[in-house]
């Protein structure tokens, strides 16, 4: 008798073998590339994120970035993370304070997200600032907002993975978000639809 397990598993294992599969087919499967900043940086453009303003106020001033690595971490508790640069002007006033804004940036907000892009003191001359109930900035327009403290630093290479917890959120409803690729700002042409409360394992942001 045929043992029908061991029968699939060496049929996915067949087919995990073909040629296809182990990268002589670079048409399909997209040739191997240098491991230099350039080369690395153009293939991490490919994944499309959106864009975040990193804020916080430290001694009665604001200080803040553009963010792109920002995620959702946990629900239970509700937490997020995001990463920066150790030479980042902005860190050690977050560090300071404990806590941080996350504004995700709307369409229409490319202005705001190029004034936080460069190093200087007008940031927060762009668009139209309050101050949360944890006395953070948060911004007017944006899709979402998000209130944390944080909760750990983390070393990775260049950057400090900086993890949190969520006390407050504000979300806009029928807002398309400002996303980011190959280096410039993108359009969403078709948004997504929400899905269903009885359908939780797609609202998760991770499994």
């Amino acid at each position: 008798m045929t043992d029908s397990t061991n029968s699939s598993t060496d049929r996915s294992a067949a087919a995990f073998n073909s040629p296809e599969a182990t990268g002589h087919d670079h048409v399909e499967l997209g040739g191997p590339v240098e491991l230099d900043e350039m080369s690395i940086r153009g293939a991490m453009s490919e994944f499309t994120t959106g864009v975040t303003i990193i804020a916080t106020e430290d001694e009665g001033e604001p200080y803040g970035f553009a963010c792109q690595s920002f995620s959702s971490l946990s629900l239970t508790p509700p937490m997020v993370l995001f990463t920066v640069m150790k030479t980042s002007r902005s860190w050690p006033h977050i560090r300071n304070a404990g806590r941080f804004s996350v504004n995700v940036l709307a369409e229409d907000q490319e202005d705001i997200s190029a004034a936080f892009g460069r190093s200087n003191g007008e940031k927060f001359k762009t668009g139209k600032w309050t101050r949360s109930e944890l006395g953070n900035p948060l911004l007017h327009g944006c899709s979402v907002w998000i209130d944390c403290t944080v909760v750990d630093v983390y070393e990775g290479g260049d950057h400090w993975i900086v993890t949190a917890d969520i006390v407050a959120i504000g979300k806009r409803e029928e807002i398309n978000p400002l996303i980011y690729h190959r280096g410039s700002y993108a359009r969403v042409s078709h948004p997504g639809i929400d899905a269903p409360v009885d359908q939780k394992w797609r609202q998760r942001p991770s499994v």
